[in-house]
C-alpha cells in the first residue's frame, strides 16, 4: 500500500500564474538548444577589480559583464536576437536581457532593455534595482515579460 502524501495547495499570485504561464508555453511551444562553454575568466576579474574603483562606488558584477557580452553578441550576430513566433520568427532589433532572480515565490525573469546600448556602470545600476523590486515583489508585468535572451547567474556553479 502506498501511504498517503499531504499536501498544501497554495494559490498562486497573478505574478506567478503569469511565470509559470510564460515558462510552459516557452518550453513546450518553442524550440530549445543549449550550449556550454568553458571559460577563462581572469582577465575579466582583473577588468571588473580596475572598473569598480570608480568615483560612483558602483559595483560592477561577473553578471553584469556577462548581461553586456550577450547583448553585444545579440547586437553582431543579429540571427540569434530572434524567437520562434508560430509561424514567423521574430527578428528583434534590441538586446532585451532577462536576468534570472531568485525571489520568495521563485525565479523572476526582469530585463534589462536595450542593454546593447548601456555602458557597465548602467548595466550594474539597472540589475540591482530589478532585482531589488524583483524581490520586494514592485515589478511590473511589462518589466519581465518580453526580454529576447536570459542570463542565469549560476553562481558557484561558474568556477571548477
Amino acid at each position: 500500500m502506498i501511504p498517503e502524501n499531504p499536501f498544501e495547495e497554495i494559490p498562486l499570485n497573478s505574478m506567478r500564474k503569469t511565470i509559470a504561464n510564460r515558462l510552459t508555453e516557452s518550453k513546450t511551444t518553442i524550440p530549445h538548444y543549449y550550449v556550454q562553454v568553458a571559460v577563462e575568466m581572469n582577465k575579466v576579474i582583473e577588468l571588473r577589480q580596475q572598473l569598480n574603483k570608480n568615483e560612483e562606488g558602483v559595483k560592477i558584477s561577473i553578471n553584469d559583464i556577462i548581461v553586456k557580452a550577450v547583448a553585444l553578441a545579440l547586437r553582431d550576430v543579429p540571427d540569434a536576437n530572434a524567437q520562434w513566433g508560430g509561424s514567423v520568427i521574430k527578428k528583434f532589433k534590441h538586446s532585451d536581457v532577462s536576468v534570472a532572480v531568485a525571489t520568495e515565490g521563485g525565479l523572476i525573469t526582469p530585463i534589462v532593455f536595450r542593454a546593447e546600448t548601456l555602458g557597465l556602470l548602467d548595466i550594474a545600476r539597472k540589475t540591482k534595482d530589478i532585482a531589488k523590486r524583483a524581490r520586494e515583489g514592485k515589478l511590473d508585468p511589462s518589466e519581465f515579460i518580453g526580454g529576447t535572451t536570459t542570463v542565469s547567474n549560476l553562481g558557484k556553479y561558474y568556477c571548477n
